[in-house]
């Protein structure tokens, strides 16, 4: 079978291209849950990753912006009139 033909075969696509549903049974069973002490530390290491961390004020969201605006304009324009050399009227 080709690829489109596998891709065709779906009437509904699910991603499995034309294969059975027999290696999605083996996902359906449920996770290892995960006892309070592990809990805790996934709990301790995220606390400490987003320590310190906050939301960027306006001010902050102002100086991006302008920058952004500063770094557009610094940019050099791709497109450029150009004098017409054959033109006799005084500029």
């Amino acid at each position: 079978m080709t690829p489109y033909e596998r891709l065709m075969a779906e009437a509904i696509p699910t991603g499995r291209f034309g294969r059975s549903d027999v290696d999605s049974q083996a996902r359906k069973t449920p996770a290892a849950t995960s006892t309070p002490e592990q809990q805790a530390a996934r709990r301790a290491v995220l606390e400490e990753a987003q320590h310190g961390w906050r939301l960027p004020d306006e001010r902050s969201q102002r100086n991006r912006e302008r920058t952004a605006e500063r770094k557009r304009a610094a940019r050099p324009r791709h497109l450029r009139v150009v004098p017409d050399p054959n033109d006799t009227r005084a500029a």
